[in-house]
């Protein structure tokens, strides 16, 4: 009985059974008759007041087991964190003694595998669950800076970040270019942005970043077509795709998301200098902190993992920002490097996992306007050039791992990308 239950009720999805929470008074969610003698209450709410200067909203979960007939619990757990990261802590069972997790893992046992199982949804709560996506996307680009006459290029832009930074940076009267792999969609997405900011000044332009032909035939067509660039933001990237190369070949992951990159910054870079001030912003990730720069592999030939590459390739990026960042001291030209936080796009396409993961942990997902709004805050916001070089996330910097912050390792990822590249080493 209770394996068919399993079985039937795991398809509920998380954000469904979320949506029963609800900011003020706890909502009991209970299990069916003869299934345990338990029920879960669950409870969300602010841990501690907004930061109005950082834009920073805390968040908890509260889970409590009790008897149906001993309401309210003897047991509660609790534990808090900002942004999306997953948290967990345990208490005892008040009768067997047993550890039993709070749901920041989902790791329950037995009947507590609550969130993740049959939970009773009261149709009346629906609404709970867009107030608690508000207070979990902490990190909004408040700046009210308009950018008439600037010039922009985003990556990536025909979809999920890239396109949100995209209309955001059109909505303030920006020319902006979306440089994209495929033409019909980006030419979509410009006249879905140009409709709904009034900004004509949408461009289209091919590039494939896992193609260097394409990387030096996009940069010789802008800088012949324009006269400035303001804003250079590095956001495409692949994640989780299977062992394969780019045309040049180079590992997919390394290829696209950091040599791809670090080839078009090096091209566009005397533009962006004569158009000083201006910035260049590289799309980074939390995941950098599991990755580590083997430069005897770098190509992935002796020993390949797809989650591994994608946060070999993250900690690239920041790398290249820190390099880049102290090459052009003085400049004119400041960059950072940003993590978006985990979102909803379609940088999961290639791993069935990622899907399966992205769709339980739903709820605390981010959606792509939101995690667009850290490469925004890094593009547009003043008297941020004090912070030249440094790392971003939800709006503040964030701090990065040991490896991330190593210059040796950054002045070597540097010359070697320029000796794959054939860019001649200063």
């Amino acid at each position: 009985m209770i394996e068919d239950f399993l079985r039937v009720r795991a398809r509920v999805s998380l954000s469904e059974q979320l949506e029963a929470l609800s900011l003020g008074p706890s909502c009991g969610l209970h299990f069916p008759d003869g299934f345990a003698p338990w029920a879960v209450v669950l409870r969300l709410g602010r841990v501690w007041e907004e930061q109005p200067q950082s834009g920073k909203a805390c968040w908890g979960i509260s889970l409590r087991l009790c008897s149906r007939s001993s309401h309210p619990a003897r047991w509660s757990g609790s534990c808090s964190c900002s942004s999306f990261s997953p948290f967990s802590c345990t208490s005892l069972h008040p009768k067997s003694g047993h550890k039993v997790p709070v749901v920041g893992r989902l790791t329950l046992s037995g009947p507590v595998l609550a969130c993740r199982l049959s939970l009773v949804i009261p149709q009346a709560c629906r609404r709970a669950q867009t107030e608690a996506r508000k207070m979990l996307s902490s990190g909004v680009c408040t700046s009210t800076v308009q950018l008439p006459g600037k010039v922009a290029v985003v990556t990536g832009a025909n979809t999920g970040i890239g396109k949100e930074t995209a209309k955001e940076l059109a909505q303030r009267g920006a020319r902006v270019y979306l440089a994209c792999r495929d033409i019909q969609k980006g030419e979509l997405v410009a006249r879905e942005i140009q409709t709904m900011t009034g900004n004509q000044q949408v461009l289209v332009r091919e590039l494939d970043l896992a193609d260097t032909k394409s990387i030096r035939a996009f940069a010789k067509d802008f800088l012949a077509e324009e006269k400035h660039l303001h804003i250079l933001i590095n956001n495409a990237g692949v994640m989780m795709c299977p062992y394969s190369k780019t045309a040049d070949g180079f590992e997919m992951h390394m290829g696209v998301n950091h040599l791809g990159h670090f080839l078009l910054t090096h091209l566009l870079l005397e533009k962006l200098k004569e158009s000083a001030p201006s910035r260049v912003v590289n799309v980074s990730s939390l995941a950098h902190h599991l990755g580590r720069i083997h430069f005897h592999n770098l190509q992935g030939e002796k020993f390949y993992n797809a989650g591994l590459a994608y946060c070999h390739s993250k900690l690239a990026n920041i790398l290249f920002t820190q390099e880049l960042a102290r090459r052009l001291k003085g400049s004119g030209v400041t960059t950072y490097s940003v993590h978006p936080g985990t979102v909803n796009s379609e940088l999961v396409r290639h791993s069935p996992f990622m899907k399966w993961m992205w769709w339980l942990f739903s709820f605390f997902i981010k959606t792509p306007k939101q995690g667009a709004q850290t490469s925004l805050y890094c593009a547009i916001t003043e008297g941020l050039e004090i912070l030249n070089g440094h790392h971003f996330s939800d709006c503040s910097v964030a701090w990065v791992s040991a490896q991330a912050r190593n210059e040796t390792i950054a002045r070597r990822l540097w010359d070697v990308s320029c000796d794959l590249l054939g860019i001649p080493m200063d």
